[in-house]
């Protein structure tokens, strides 16, 4: 931090000289200079994004406008069982069951043409698919990211597939004791002797 610190007070300096006397040479050396200073802090934020792409146990895909999968994290790898060489370049609908598959290049073109969002911003349980055609379910959320004149969308995917088996053993359960306190009621019932009145 120290060095960027020191960095940021550099360019600070640098913004705050009179170059009205400079030479041709000087300018050039601090245009020079200035291009480098941004060129590092560009390539350490490049280092930074991909440690966190690297370690999220999310995954995190990116797609340009057109839905071309243009980063595809290692936790993604895990979840859709594809390696990053196999999707990167294709098109997102891969990693989707019908009906999205079939309508997912309509969503997004309605998008561009619209503005209007039906899943940016907005997390949802969807349905996945994985290389060998299985389908999973997970949570979704979508972010739009402009840079520029350039928009990607980038996804959050989380596997949920433990969770919904939890889910569904949990109304079995419920479904087998409320069945056997029904039984239980009615043997109750019946055992019960009558009594006149």
């Amino acid at each position: 931090t120290q060095s960027r610190s020191s960095a940021a007070s550099d360019v600070y300096k640098r913004q705050m000289k009179d170059y009205s006397q400079s030479g041709k040479e000087e300018l050039i050396e601090e245009i020079e200079q200035l291009s480098s200073l941004v060129l590092e802090n560009a390539e350490e934020a490049k280092v930074r994004l991909q440690s966190i792409l690297d370690t999220a146990v999310e995954g995190i895909i990116s797609i340009d406008e057109n839905g071309i999968i243009e980063d595809f994290n290692p936790a993604s790898q895990k979840i859709f069982e594809y390696r990053q060489n196999e999707v990167i370049g294709k098109n997102i609908k891969i990693l989707m069951p019908e009906p999205f598959h079939s309508h997912h290049d309509g969503y997004l073109k309605s998008f561009r043409d619209t503005g209007k969002a039906k899943i940016i911003g907005i997390g949802r349980e969807v349905v996945g698919r994985r290389k060998n055609g299985t389908l999973f379910p997970m949570d979704l959320s979508v972010s739009e990211v402009r840079f520029c004149d350039r928009r990607t969308f980038c996804g959050f995917i989380r596997d949920i597939s433990e969770r919904k088996e939890l889910e569904r053993e949990i109304l079995a359960i419920g479904d087998r004791e409320r069945t056997r306190i029904g039984q239980d009621l009615s043997l109750i019932h019946i055992s019960e002797p009558t009594r006149p009145y």
